[in-house]
C-alpha cells in the first residue's frame, strides 16, 4: 500500500512547489496571500484586513527556491546570503537549510520532509508533504511550524504550536 502511494506522489515530487502562474490563498487566521510573479521569482504578500504587512521576495533557481528578503512596513530587508526555502523536488527524508545574516542578526533555517500525510482543510483534501520547518535567531528567537506543502499549489495547512491554520481558498490567477 505505502509503495503504490509512492508511486502515485512520485510525479508530484517531480513538479514545482509553488504554482507557476501565482495565486491568492486565504487562511483561517485571515490572513490573505498574493502570490506573484516577478522577474527574480515570486513575490509573497501577506494582507490582514486589506492591509499589507509583509512582503515575501523569493527567488528561482534550478535547486529551488530562495528567500531574498522580507518587505515590512519599515523597509525591505535582505537575506545575506538568500535562504534556501525550498527545493525544486522533494523527497521523503529530504533535508535543507541554511544560514544568513538578517537586519543584523545571524538567522538559520532549516527544513525536513517527515512524510506524507492525507490532510482534509476547507478547500479540499489533498495528500501532502509533511515538512517540519524551524527559523531562528542568534538572540534566542524560535519559530517552529509543520507545514503542509503539496507541490504545485503551496502550503495548504501548518501547525504553529497549538495553533492549526488552513487553506479556506485558493484563487488561480
Amino acid at each position: 500500500m505505502r509503495r503504490a502511494l509512492l508511486l502515485l506522489l512520485a510525479p508530484l515530487a517531480l513538479a514545482q512547489v509553488l504554482p507557476v502562474g501565482g495565486g491568492r490563498y486565504l487562511y483561517s487566521d485571515g490572513t490573505l496571500q498574493e502570490l506573484l510573479q516577478s522577474p527574480e521569482g515570486y513575490r509573497l504578500r501577506y494582507l490582514r484586513e486589506g492591509r499589507l504587512y509583509r512582503e515575501d521576495r523569493i527567488g528561482r533557481g534550478p535547486e529551488g527556491l530562495l528567500l531574498l528578503g522580507v518587505g515590512l512596513p519599515e523597509g525591505y530587508f535582505p537575506f545575506a546570503p538568500p535562504l534556501f526555502l525550498y527545493p525544486a523536488r522533494l523527497d521523503l527524508g529530504a533535508a535543507w537549510g541554511g544560514r544568513a545574516l538578517f537586519r543584523g542578526q545571524r538567522v538559520a533555517l532549516s527544513a525536513r520532509v517527515e512524510g506524507l500525510a492525507g490532510v482534509r482543510v476547507k478547500a479540499g483534501a489533498f495528500n501532502a508533504y509533511r515538512v517540519r520547518a524551524a527559523y531562528t535567531t542568534e538572540k534566542g528567537g524560535t519559530d517552529l511550524k509543520e507545514l503542509y506543502l503539496v507541490p504545485g499549489l503551496g502550503v495548504v495547512a501548518y501547525r504553529a504550536g497549538e495553533s492549526w491554520v488552513e487553506l479556506l481558498r485558493f484563487t488561480p490567477p
